[in-house]
């Protein structure tokens, strides 16, 4: 056999060695098959209906979905239920970098990935942050509260001072809409308040009457610039009412 067959063979041989190499470094490093762990926690953080504090209760978020995204993956690789203590694990992975999420969900029906990402050696054990999701019906809503007021009038001459308009109707409505969504009545001392509502511009009214009983709306403009917040009307609603 010469010198260049000899070569040939050996280049030949190299190439075959090399292959498997090749294939294994295109492979995602990330995935099942080896002796890693990664695992966690996850918390609820309920926000309360009718809660004008904003006050939340948190929670272990028992059988939950939670999701785990292989390295560069672009959808979840894998999921799983957590426990009755919010727990979850992941087993059986090869070392590298692995995104755990799970989804909070607001009242309209949308959903918000909370998420943490980890190493995890060959062999070892990883774990996450606290996950806290979110649901209730506050969750990203406001509310808007004021006062109204009544001067009552019999035959056009006042038999009141401004006092609260306990029972009488405020309504609400998108700045520009023709109609409103809501209507409450004021309370003892005439404070009212409208809740659920999202970041935008609003009109708070109520009605008053001339001395020919024309009724009118009397309009606060109302911006809502964040979400979870109060906003109060500093100026009280004033109407007039002929009794």
């Amino acid at each position: 056999m010469d010198i260049k067959s000899t070569k040939n063979q050996m280049r030949y041989l190299f190439i075959l060695l090399l292959l498997p190499l090749l294939f294994l470094s295109c492979l995602n490093q990330e995935g099942e098959g080896g002796t890693s762990t990664v695992h966690g926690y996850i918390y609820k953080v309920l926000h309360h209906d009718d809660v004008l504090n904003f006050d939340t209760d948190t929670f272990p978020a028992a059988k939950t979905d939670v999701y785990i995204i292989y390295g560069d993956e672009a959808v979840y690789s894998d999921k799983m239920e957590t426990t009755h203590d919010g727990f979850f694990q992941f087993r059986y992975l090869t070392k590298g970098t692995y995104r755990i999420y799970a989804f909070s969900s607001y009242p309209d029906g949308r959903k918000e990935a909370v998420y943490d990402t980890v190493f995890v050696s060959r062999g070892g054990i990883a774990t996450t942050d606290d996950l806290y999701i979110h649901e209730g019906k506050m969750l990203d809503k406001s509310y808007i509260k004021g006062t109204l007021l009544a001067r009552y009038y019999n035959k056009d001459i006042p038999v009141s001072d401004y006092v609260p308009a306990y029972g009488e109707r405020v309504y609400i409505r998108k700045k520009g809409a023709p109609f409103h969504f809501e209507d409450v009545r004021a309370g003892l001392e005439g404070a009212f308040m409208f809740q659920k509502l999202e970041v935008g511009i609003y009109e708070v009214f109520a009605l008053t009457e001339d001395s020919k009983e024309v009724v009118s709306p009397v309009i606060r403009e109302v911006p809502v610039t964040e979400e979870g917040v109060v906003v109060e009307i500093e100026e009280a609603i004033k109407i007039r009412i002929n009794t």
